[in-house]
């Protein structure tokens, strides 16, 4: 036994590690402090030590007690691996993938260094070599899950659709109940049509087929008849739509072009400045009477051919203070464009709905901060454009925010079960509102508990912009 100054070294490590499992790190720690003045080379002294400064949030001191190991094994797995998770998290990238790097030099098998590494080069950007560290973990262990969806979240951001879609049925072969993959090839089926196998690609694909039955039949008897036959579907496959998490609530049709808007939002919500891309930013509202022709607005801007495949979208009104309850959006890079695509829609609108039309610009987020940017008219007095000062405020954001954009393919048309899912989500809305046109689509629709607790503090207010 080694013993100093009658101090039993492994009987005092074991007191230490019993006292850890207890959560009493402060008699822990003093006990290992201790064992390593008298051993400096105890290794799992100065793990154990590491582990509890990372429980505590002392990152500096653990950092310290792994990188003593690594003086005295660097090829250490345990004490790289920690160095690896404990940079990650404080952000320190560089770092962090020199110490998972090290780990797989020891041994390219090891699960969790391969994955994490590929989490970091995601969240860098560097896609292909997060596709090659989720590949290797794969074919390591098929088992984990999460390293199937991680790549074809990949491929989905690279655009590659079909590819994305294989990583998600295959997950789907080794656990059937991961909500997240679901709802990953669930999206991704609204860009790409595979030819395989699988119980939501078969739902996908009926709903496809009925809804060609019913494609431009805007009478309210044929959608009805639409969404019983969709929802008698649907209840054949069993899912807890709830448990699934589905929280889309706007039905998107999109070109190949990424508005990028997430990075615009950021950059407002940081500095307060409108960016230079939203100034040629305008949208025509179309702005349904109700649920019902809010489903017949979201068929018409399927099929209807907008001169640049126009970004569009149907949508419900959720955000808090926001007026409006049923909208249709249609993107345009000119205020002519606009006025353009307006005319030209408004023969089919008219002929099949009731709603309110207007030529709006950029996002309503920005007209509190900016009150002129919601002026649309180029020649008044009170027109906003771009502040040029802004420019450089833009291009520091830039710098330090990794440029990952999404690369994208056009939506297919027709109808898919996301498509289905969100109109489930307008239906729970229409009846929260009072607005009972939505028993012409379904009065057997499921209930969403996303909707009811996203409306739990606005449903007032939404009956009140319904009823005007």
């Amino acid at each position: 036994m080694n013993k100093g100054n009658n101090f039993n070294i492994e009987e005092a490590f074991n007191i230490a590690c019993q006292n850890q499992k207890k959560n009493n790190f402060t008699k822990a720690k003093e006990i290992y402090i201790k064992i390593i003045k008298l051993q400096p080379k105890f290794i799992e002294a100065h793990n154990n030590l590491g582990l509890i400064f990372r429980a505590e949030g002392k990152v500096s001191d653990a950092i310290k007690c792994y990188e003593k190991i690594l003086e005295i094994d660097p090829n250490l797995i345990n004490a790289n691996i920690n160095l690896g998770i404990i940079f990650q998290k404080i952000g320190n990238n560089k770092k962090a993938i020199n110490f998972y790097n090290k780990v797989i030099e020891v041994n390219p098998n090891f699960i969790m260094a391969q994955y994490n590494l590929g989490l970091v080069f995601s969240q860098l950007g560097e896609n292909e070599k997060a596709i090659r560290c989720y590949k290797k973990v794969i074919e390591v262990d098929p088992n984990i899950i999460d390293a199937h969806n991680n790549l074809g979240l990949l491929y989905t951001d690279l655009g590659k659709y079909r590819e994305a879609i294989n990583c998600y049925i295959e997950a789907l072969k080794y656990n059937n109940n991961h909500t997240k993959v679901k709802k990953n090839l669930i999206n991704a089926l609204t860009y790409y049509r595979p030819n395989k196998i699988n119980p939501i690609i078969d739902i996908d694909n009926l709903l496809k087929n009925i809804f060609n039955e019913y494609k431009n039949k805007f009478q309210n008897q044929n959608l009805e008849n639409f969404f019983r036959k969709s929802f008698k579907i649907i209840k054949k496959i069993q899912i807890d739509f709830n448990e699934l998490e589905y929280f889309e609530s706007q039905i998107f049709r999109r070109n190949s072009y990424n508005l990028n808007c997430s990075r615009h939002h950021q950059v407002f919500n940081k500095h307060n400045i409108i960016p230079k891309f939203c100034f040629k930013c305008f949208k025509i509202q179309i702005e349904p009477r109700n649920v019902i022709d809010l489903v017949k607005l979201f068929i018409i801007f399927d099929s209807f051919k907008f001169p640049n495949n126009n970004w569009r979208k149907c949508m419900i009104e959720l955000r808090p203070e926001i007026t409006g309850t049923y909208k249709g959006l249609i993107y345009c890079s000119s205020i002519s464009e606009a006025e353009k695509i307006s005319n030209k829609i408004h023969p089919i609108l008219q002929k099949n709905l009731k709603y309110k039309i207007s030529i709006k610009r950029g996002c309503s987020e920005f007209y509190k901060s900016f009150p002129n940017y919601k002026e649309t008219n180029q020649r008044d007095s009170n027109f906003m454009n771009f502040d040029e000062k802004w420019t450089e405020i833009e291009k520091s954001f830039d710098k330090k925010h990794q440029k990952n954009y999404k690369k994208l393919r056009e939506n297919l048309s027709g109808f898919s079960l996301s498509d289905f899912l969100i109109i489930n989500h307008w239906l729970n809305y229409a009846k929260l509102i009072n607005d009972t046109s939505y028993k012409n689509l379904s009065d057997d629709f499921f209930y969403s508990k996303f909707i009811i607790e996203k409306m739990s503090d606005q449903i007032a207010f939404r009956k009140k912009e319904f009823s005007c």
